[in-house]
């Protein structure tokens, strides 16, 4: 049974200037010690107002190493929230729909993440749910994480036979193997513990009175029939003489223990240099299949990458419009300030004129009294002055009548 990872990276605003520690544990830490002749994948996961965004930025499959490293060498400026459980649940459906045509896989998931999941997502309780179906190793790459997040990952980790690590900040390569190596070890441990999964079933052989104990452990077959299948010559191998179909079951039931003979006489009669000719029409349909699939493939990678650089284009011109709105905001509470000056000054232009008036108009009244005292004066002077005419009259009367004596 093949091996099968998926990365995925949080590319979340809680990522947000952690993205150089991303690529240093990616790139210096997993890559050179990881096989990437056996199928892998990677998705970038984020949320927007809560709507998960899932990016399959490889597909699940055989993938270069180099464009891997590509991938995470670009990966996009961080926004949005973190859909930590759903990222882990598009991953477990990626498992089901590869399976479907390449066989069962061992499955395993390697989070880099901060651990928080801001879409109140429970990624333990979507991690138990999903291994009572079938096994999944799922490791974790703390970024920077809390210790309430960090009791999180441990226990997903420690529940699914996976590891945990924590890195705080970029460190050397050697420092950075140290930090990891426990995800590294549960990898590597996760291939080899697949072997000697077989080996138990021959231990009740040594019994030789319990016949049906033998029953049980044509299962191995299994195992024989999944390659065969896998490799597209399962009708070849039908239509082989029945006498070398039959030599393997005998040998089977002798040495029950050696799985890896009989995968040996499996393959022999696969690599049939003499029924190569009779088989030249399947093989040119598979290989015709095949390229198909390649095509699609490509045609796939190069809409995922279109929509990819549409939504990091989409990010970048709202990036841009939040810019512009905070440096508008500035011009305004700027322009606002002013405004708030130029009123303060016509305050003080006002208050000073409000002065001046008040004492303009304490002078007018104190003129208004002044004329209202003028004005007594004055009509005291006429009737002084009537007074004298009056008697300046009687004078001349008195004047005129000595003057007729």
């Amino acid at each position: 049974m093949k091996n099968a990872i998926d990365f995925l990276i949080d590319i979340s605003d809680k990522m947000d200037k952690k993205v150089p520690i991303v690529q240093n544990v990616v790139i210096d830490g997993i890559v050179p010690n990881i096989d990437f002749s056996e199928p892998f994948g990677m998705r970038t996961f984020l949320s927007i107002v809560k709507s998960p965004i899932i990016i399959n930025s490889l597909d699940l499959g055989s993938n270069m190493r180099e464009d891997f490293v590509k991938k995470i060498q670009g990966l996009p400026f961080p926004n949005g929230g973190a859909p930590i459980a759903e990222a882990f649940k598009e991953s477990c459906a990626g498992f089901k729909k590869f399976e479907k045509t390449n066989g069962e896989v061992t499955r395993r998931i390697v989070f880099v993440t901060n651990g928080e999941d801001t879409d109140a997502g429970v990624l333990d309780y979507e991690v138990e749910k999903a291994t009572k179906d079938y096994p999944i190793q799922v490791n974790i790459i703390g970024i920077c994480m809390s210790e309430a997040n960090q009791r999180t990952a441990k226990k997903v980790a420690d529940m699914t036979g996976g590891a945990f690590c924590n890195v705080e900040q970029t460190c050397d390569v050697l420092t950075l193997r140290g930090i990891i190596a426990p995800v590294i070890d549960a990898l590597h441990n996760a291939i080899a513990a697949k072997a000697p999964e077989p080996a138990p079933a021959p231990q009740p052989a040594p019994a030789p009175e319990p016949i049906t104990a033998k029953i049980p452990e044509p299962e191995p077959v299994k195992v024989k029939e999944e390659p065969i299948r896998a490799a597209f010559v399962s009708q070849p191998v039908a239509q082989a003489p029945k006498p070398a179909a039959q030599a393997p079951v005998q040998q089977e039931k002798k040495e029950e223990p050696a799985l890896s003979s009989i995968a040996a006489e499996v393959i022999e009669p696969v690599i049939d240099i003499k029924k190569e000719n009779e088989y030249k029409a399947e093989i040119a349909a598979i290989a015709e299949l095949q390229a198909a699939r390649s095509a699609q493939k490509s045609a796939n990678v190069k809409a995922i990458e279109e929509s990819n650089s549409n939504i990091v284009a989409l990010l970048d011109k709202n990036k841009a419009m939040m810019n512009q709105i905070l440096e508008g905001g500035k011009e305004t509470e700027i322009a606002f300030d002013r405004l708030k000056a130029a009123i303060k000054d016509h305050e003080m232009t006002i208050e000073e004129l409000r002065t001046v008036n008040k004492k303009l108009t304490e002078q007018n009244l104190q003129l208004k009294h002044r004329a209202k005292e003028q004005e007594a004066n004055i009509e005291a002077l006429k009737q002084e002055k009537m007074a004298l005419q009056k008697e300046i009259d009687r004078v001349r009367e008195i004047a005129n009548e000595m003057l007729k004596i």
